[in-house]
């Protein structure tokens, strides 16, 4: 096994040891330069720069179970050259560049092995869509009807990202989880996280928004997830929060 040589690869290991670090790792990725075997359409010798619009080769290879194709890429170059036996043409390029040219093509990263994963198109869709880390403000109009009630079956490891952001953020005091659904506009209930916390927490809930849209769990039942500031944002709500939730998170120390 080849120890991790970049911060990309270190973030690879530290998500598979703890699948509640795979945010962080897709964080990594997108931010990256990743290893494809490929070249420019036009022959180029040795170490080159990119132009803008340059044509390029990416190489597919074959699943063996059943010869479809499928896109190889690599966190580093000693991770690609394990996985060739030859000599072959590569080019180091940034993740989302490599994502962008293969829209709808499925990916491998790092295949045969030990540290490889999948992507199909939907998964670098999710990548690629900069929607799913904005965080949009929502005013409630007065005599709206709002009906609160308890979060049930919420994946342990959602839970878990949310805890470690919030630890390493002082501004936050508690953290509780509950449901809204406003039947006006939406028959669905929303996961509703409540932070009680000092100042001006809107970075922090982008960060929150950002991890948790990379978090990809089948047993998820909640489709959206608003974010409400205790103390600052509905009244009402706050009281409910507070007098009948139980925090899941709570800060050791806060700060005043």
């Amino acid at each position: 096994m080849l120890l991790p040589t970049n911060k990309l690869e270190k973030a690879l290991h530290k998500a598979a040891a703890d699948n509640t670090q795979a945010p962080a790792f897709y964080e990594e990725l997108m931010e990256s330069k990743i290893f494809v075997l490929g070249k420019p359409e036009e022959e180029d010798v040795g170490k080159f720069t990119l132009e803008e619009e340059q044509a390029l080769i990416i190489q597919h290879w074959e699943r063996e179970e059943d010869k479809s194709p499928v896109v190889p890429f690599f966190t580093s170059l000693a991770m690609l050259q394990q996985a060739i036996e030859t000599d072959e043409p590569y080019l180091e390029l940034p993740t989302t560049a490599l994502f962008q040219m293969t829209m709808g093509a499925p990916l491998v990263l790092n295949p045969n092995s030990e540290f490889g994963m999948e992507f199909d198109p939907d998964d670098v869709a999710i990548l690629l869509d900069a929607d799913l880390m904005v965080n949009s403000e929502h005013e409630l109009e007065e005599d709206t009807e709002v009906l609160l009630g308890h979060a049930q079956n919420v994946p342990d490891k959602f839970t878990a990202i949310l805890k470690e952001l919030f630890s390493n953020n002082k501004q936050i005091e508690a953290a509780y989880m509950g449901t809204i659904q406003i039947p006006a506009e939406d028959d669905e209930e929303h996961l509703m996280i409540g932070l009680k916390g000092h100042g001006d927490l809107e970075k922090i809930i982008d960060q929150a928004i950002q991890k948790i849209s990379l978090l990809d769990d089948d047993s998820m039942a909640y489709e959206v997830v608003d974010f409400y500031q205790i103390d600052k944002d509905d009244p009402d709500i706050s009281d409910f929060m507070v007098e009948n939730i139980k925090p899941f998170y709570k800060a050791k120390t806060t700060l005043h």
